[in-house]
């Protein structure tokens, strides 16, 4: 009887280590999050004409105007060319590799002249930099160059073109047909919104931001070559590239820094088929202008504020909420949304325990706050971890 009894405690005991031992289940937070904020767009001077769209670095594309039907583009279409050739022949040092010109590039000159084409002088046996080529092709917008760089890059036009069309999709441009590679002949094709994307890329890249915000170079051949871009250092304008032909009338695709209480936002814009180039620098300068007032910074998430509750199945629990204001400078009208939120946790955890973090998002924009426990939550008690199932 003795041993059965010794037996039958060595079995409660073990019964009892093993129900004590078991491990805690996680806390899971009950979240109690506030609507996201709600802004009213204004109404912006869009051009008539054409068709428009505003975007910004680190937000994407904003809002468009009209009708987002692919067009001719112009010269815009040489930003696709620069983007190309520095992907397939990315410029080392300052100035990259030297291109030597044959009779082939003087031939071009000669072609785009003959139509009355943006043209840079040139000559056989010429000495040119990658940096000084995209110069050429960018400031005055040589047609000559642009088929020159494509043709040194690519071997041909007709291999830049694939090249160009897989490119563009891999940037989201969906719309976007890839042509030629100056823009002249109206083959290559696009819409305003498309072009944000293209001119967020463009100014991401750090030698075409440089040479689009030049409002003038000095070539080996052609000597002093002007920006046709002449609304460049006005209002914060910093580039990107015009584009005028009888099709595709006037475009342009124009990046600005503009000021926004404590932030600076580097907007993107383009105006497309607008009845001359005059007009479509024109209406862009009053666009950009505007747009400054349709930036609003909002408070999503204040400090302190309830976001969640952990309830354990002993009845401990505990709030969770920021240290401090989450803020973000939206742009009016579009849908703010609140992100992630508290993870599960282990307890025991003290007060002050970070448990996840919460991210506010506007298009591409977004800010993050971490997220901690306001009380401790403690660990269940040794009767809780006997008697539960």
């Amino acid at each position: 009887m003795k041993k059965l009894w010794t037996l039958l405690a060595i079995l409660l005991i073990s019964v009892g280590v093993w129900r004590y031992s078991r491990p805690v289940p996680e806390a899971t937070a009950l979240i109690s999050l506030p609507p996201a904020p709600t802004t009213t767009a204004i109404d912006l001077p869009w051009p008539a004409a054409g068709q428009s769209a505003l975007g910004a670095k680190d937000y994407g594309l904003l809002s468009t105007h009209n009708p987002q039907q692919p067009a001719p583009i112009g010269s815009i279409a040489k930003v696709i060319t620069a983007l190309a050739v520095l992907q397939k022949k990315p410029i080392s040092g300052d100035q990259g590799e030297t291109l030597v010109l044959t009779d082939n590039d003087v031939a071009l000159f000669n072609k785009y002249y003959s139509q009355d084409g943006s043209v840079a002088q040139v000559a056989v046996g010429e000495r040119i930099t990658e940096y000084q080529a995209l110069q050429a092709m960018m400031l005055p917008s040589a047609n000559n160059m642009a088929d020159t760089m494509a043709i040194w890059a690519f071997g041909s036009i007709g291999n830049y073109v694939t090249y160009a069309n897989k490119m563009v999709r891999n940037l989201g441009l969906d719309q976007t047909s890839v042509g030629d590679a100056s823009g002249f002949a109206d083959s290559t094709t696009s819409t305003s919104a498309d072009l944000v994307k293209l001119g967020i890329a463009a100014i991401s890249d750090p030698s075409i931001a440089s040479i689009v915000g030049q409002t003038s170079a000095v070539l080996p051949v052609a000597g002093t070559v002007n920006n046709v871009n002449w609304l460049l250092g006005q209002d914060g304008v910093f580039g990107i590239k015009t584009g005028n032909t009888e099709k595709a009338g006037g475009c342009y695709l124009f990046a600005a820094k503009r000021q926004i209480g404590a932030q600076q936002i580097q907007l993107v814009g383009a105006v497309l088929g607008a009845p001359e180039l005059n007009q479509a620098i024109s209406s862009a300068d009053s666009l950009l202008k505007a747009s400054d007032a349709n930036f609003q910074p909002v408070t999503v998430i204040h400090k302190g504020q309830k976001l969640a509750t952990y309830i354990t199945p002993w009845g401990s629990q505990a709030e969770v909420s920021a240290r401090q204001d989450l803020s973000l400078l939206v742009w009016k009208g579009s849908a703010v949304r609140i992100l992630n939120g508290p993870t599960d946790l282990q307890p025991p955890a003290s007060a002050g325990y970070r448990t996840g973090a919460i991210t506010a998002n506007d298009g591409e924009k977004s800010a993050s706050v971490p997220l901690f426990l306001k009380q401790d939550i403690k660990g269940p008690s040794w009767y809780w971890r006997l008697a539960r199932r």
